[in-house]
């Protein structure tokens, strides 16, 4: 087999370990998800040695991706000696491999939608056209509706970062449509409260997502900023509490409990203008009054009086000691209090909250606490006035002034499947991007970028002094050296004959003949050994330098070994560094 061949065997094969590790993975993912699935439909039925077999696929992955360095390694010791006849170091082989990594990477938001065709099935996607998307929100948004909205809103889609808004020149209406992704404390709590301290506005649908510990959160650093700068306390971003279970309202609901019906609506700046009733799906809620005026919050919407509630424990009715939110940990900021009257109940007397307000001195902001009321299946429900609600709240966010000052963006970097990992085009390249951002953006790690920027393409840059000019003079040298032997009459009879024997001492021995008659003809009586030889070349040359020394010493140690049987030469790269170091000793001598 040439040696063409053989080099393109290896690289077959080392393709065919990369894919097959990719292969176990995604299996290993797919059935992970197929598993979650079948566990949801089918509790308890499936035997548990079934659960184990995406371990298999990742540990088989694993046990490939050792069998992957084992074969790196094997092939390692002629590449590096490959890339040394090149002038290339083993170094440079790493730093290739890392580029094609991330160039790799940078093709994947790029190839994800040639595979997944870019559609959006996420919950309250405004590009996912089912029952549970919000496309035709994004439309209302975006072409208008005579009677509900006479505006052209400019409409974004967030997918990495928040801090990507940013860039953009007006003013920002972000709209979180029920979030169940966390919100990076470090990154994107201090882009929220600096957002506020500008002239921009928030609509925050909870649907038992994450907004309740980023309302915490905003809360909490709203308040530390607020101490720090000395602002006035109506800036104060507020908190309410949004604890686990589903809203029931048994007296006011649309086919079961579970669907209520929205009917106890406060004007509050018009945002309730021409809207008499809403119909909601398994709803969140906010624990109402006294706790909602306490905490700053204007209500503009909130359940029947009596007969509704959060069912936290899932049981369809309300009682006291199942359904209610412990704040006792709170005892210890409120001194002597008794921990039973920190319980408060999610029912009767008090009304769930649904719909909050809140303006500071230069932002807004609405709470909901449903997402659904505003998907495809329900924004145009017959009978109910979802549509209203929603332009009536997006004109108050936008201050009544219409698209030309204002840019709504649609937070869907935080909208993950609920029971499985996000492996759609648009879940990837959130996920490659946002960190890229997340560090670009941020002051303390902006600065890293150039660095690395002009540590990366430093090779391609132009290079100016005597050192870049010297190795490029040494470059040509050895390009130079490299044909001359390639197109050497009696290399070219050479190397076909150890092609087809591969008998690489013997021609190494032969071809040497010419420097043994050599050293026979300056040393006379003396027998050719490495003291000798360096001895000779001492004489003949005294100020010759310690490498070269070192380098002919190295040469004739290996070919008196390899007279001898000592040293193996196995393939055509050994083979020919060592003809290379001939051809130079004998020009040195």
């Amino acid at each position: 087999m040439s040696y063409t061949n053989k080099k393109s065997v290896k690289v077959s094969k080392g393709i065919l370990y990369t894919f097959f590790i990719i292969y176990l993975i995604v299996v290993g993912l797919f059935l992970e998800d197929f598993i979650i699935y079948l566990q949801r439909v089918n509790p308890g039925q499936l035997p548990v040695v079934i659960t184990y077999i995406p371990f298999v696929c990742y540990l088989g992955s694993i046990f490939s991706f050792i069998g992957l360095i084992i074969f790196i390694r094997n092939v390692r010791t002629q590449k590096s000696r490959e890339l040394k006849s090149r002038g290339k170091s083993q170094g440079s082989l790493y730093k290739n491999a890392l580029f094609i990594i991330i160039f790799g990477f940078s093709f994947v938001p790029l190839l994800g939608p040639v595979i997944d065709k870019g559609i959006n099935d996420h919950n309250f996607s405004i590009y996912n056209n089912r029952w549970n998307g919000c496309s035709e929100f994004r439309e209302l948004l975006e072409d208008g509706e005579p009677g509900y909205n006479d505006y052209e809103y400019d409409v974004m889609s967030i997918q990495t970062s928040l801090s990507a808004t940013e860039r953009l020149n007006k003013s920002i209406l972000l709209i979180l449509m029920g979030p169940n992704s966390f919100y990076n404390p470090i990154f994107e709590i201090p882009y929220f409260v600096e957002f506020l301290q500008g002239r921009n506005s928030i609509l925050i649908c909870h649907d038992h997502g994450s907004t309740s510990e980023l309302l915490w959160q905003i809360f909490i650093a709203s308040a530390l900023s607020l101490l720090h700068e000395g602002a006035d306390p109506v800036d104060l971003v507020p908190v309410t509490l949004f604890p686990r279970g589903y809203l029931r309202d048994n007296e006011s609901y649309d086919t079961t409990p579970e669907f209520p019906k929205i009917t106890q609506l406060y004007n509050y700046q018009g945002l309730t203008d021409n809207v008499n009733q809403v119909i909601l799906s398994k709803a969140s809620a906010a624990v109402g009054d006294p706790l909602i005026s306490a905490f700053g919050w204007k209500l503009v919407g909130e359940a029947s009086g009596k007969y509704s509630f959060v069912d936290k424990n899932g049981d369809k009715k309300y009682d006291f000691n199942d359904d209610f939110i412990d704040l006792s940990f709170m005892s210890s900021f409120l001194g002597d209090v008794d921990p039973d009257l920190l319980k408060i109940p999610l029912g009767y007397p008090i009304t769930p909250a649904v719909f909050l307000a809140k303006e500071t001195t230069k932002s807004r902001i609405f709470v909901s606490s449903d997402a659904s009321l505003w998907n495809n299946e329900l924004i145009d429900r017959g009978g109910y006035d979802n549509k209203q609600l929603a332009m009536n709240v997006i004109e108050w966010l936008t201050y009544n002034e219409g698209p030309d000052d204002w840019v709504i963006a649609f937070d869907e970097a935080h909208i993950r499947p609920e029971q499985s990992r996000d492996l759609s085009s648009a879940g990837i390249y959130g996920i490659v991007l946002q960190y890229v951002i997340h560090l670009s953006t941020n002051p303390i790690t902006a600065w890293i970028y150039p660095l690395l920027a002009i540590y990366s393409l430093r090779r391609y840059l132009p290079k100016k002094g005597k050192k870049a000019e010297k190795k490029k003079i040494e470059k040509e040298e050895k390009k130079e050296e490299k044909m001359r032997f390639r197109t050497s009459s009696f290399f070219a009879k050479k190397i076909e004959w150890y092609h087809e024997k591969r008998q690489f001492n013997k021609a190494l021995t032969l071809l040497n003949r010419r420097l043994d008659r050599k050293l026979h003809a300056q040393l006379g009586d003396m027998k050719i050994t490495t003291k000798n030889v360096i001895d000779l070349v001492q004489r003949k040359d005294p100020n010759i330098t310690r490498n070269k020394v070192k380098r002919i010493s190295r040469f004739i140690d290996n070919m008196l070994n390899l007279k001898v049987g000592k040293l193996k030469i196995k393939n055509e790269i050994e083979f020919e560094d060592l003809f290379f170091e001939m051809e130079w000793v004998v020009n040195n001598m």
